[in-house]
This record gives structure tokens, sequence and C-alpha cells, in this order.
């Protein structure tokens, strides 16, 4: 759920940065790409996937419907702030770094969505964090495949 809520703050904030500009389709959805990654994946994986996973590690296991106690969601964590300092990364060096946050994020959530979905059909797991992720990990994969598709095909901007 936090995943569609930052996707949405993202694109909330991506159009009033990008406003200014938008007689400059180029820079206006280059502005408007970087306003949705920086907060949907960097923003998202820094303040809702590093520092639940690894300072309230047993409460977050708890509502995903996993044991506590893991050491597994050290490892979480590390890979979420890893995902959000590409996210912060991408506002600043743009072209391919954006694209390919996008894409490697997306395989991630597809990944994740489906292990979710599969906790759900195999095992019964209808915990809070495991059942509503796994349209937003499924949303969120397809708007960033989206964006970086649309990035590639936009003229040079050097």
């Amino acid at each position: 759920m936090t995943e569609v809520i930052t996707l949405i703050a993202g694109i909330i904030v991506g159009v009033i940065w990008a406003w200014p500009i938008r007689k400059d389709k180029e820079h206006t959805f280059e502005r408007f790409y970087v306003s949705v990654v920086f907060i949907a994946i960097g923003l998202n994986g820094i303040f809702f996937g590093f520092i639940p996973h690894i300072f309230f590690a047993d409460y977050i296991a708890k509502n995903i419907g996993w044991p506590t106690g893991s050491p597994f969601q050290f490892e979480v964590g590390a890979h979420d702030g890893c995902w959000g300092i590409l996210g912060i990364l991408s506002a600043r060096y743009k072209r391919g770094f954006l694209q390919a946050s996008s894409i490697g994020y997306s395989a991630f959530l597809l990944i994740a969505g489906g292990n979710h979905l599969r906790e759900v059909v195999l095992k019964g797991n209808y915990a809070p964090y495991n059942f509503q992720y796994i349209a937003g990990d499924i949303l969120l994969a397809a708007v960033f495949l989206f964006l970086a598709w649309k990035y590639s095909k936009r003229p040079s901007l050097d």
C-alpha cells in the first residue's frame, strides 16, 4: 500500500514540478519521471523498506505472515535501502540511470508480487502486508516499465 501511495505522491509532485516548463515536452517528461522515481523508488525504499525492515523487523514480519526473529529481515531491509539509494541517485544522473532503476525495480516488484500471490494460493497467507501488496507490486511494475519505455522514445537531450 505504501508503494501505491508513494507512486501517487510522485505523480502529483512530478506534475507540479513539470508544469511550469510544459511547453518543452521532452524536459517536462524528464522532470515528471525523475520525480516519480525519486519518490516512489528512492524515498519509498528508504522510509518504507529499509527503516521498517531493519528497525521494526518483528512488527513487519508479523504483518507479512512471516516468523519473527529472522535475520532475513535485515537482508530485505538492506535490499530495499539499496533500491532507495538508486532511486535517489536517479534524480542526479538521469538518462539511463532512471531507466535502469525503473526496470530493475520493476523486475523485483514482479517477483515479489508473484511471491505474495504464491503465499496466498499455496499457504492461505492473507496477512495484511502479504495480500495487499500483490496488486500494488504488479501495478507499480507496469507503471515503471511504461515510464522507462516512454523515456527511451524521447530524442536525446544532450
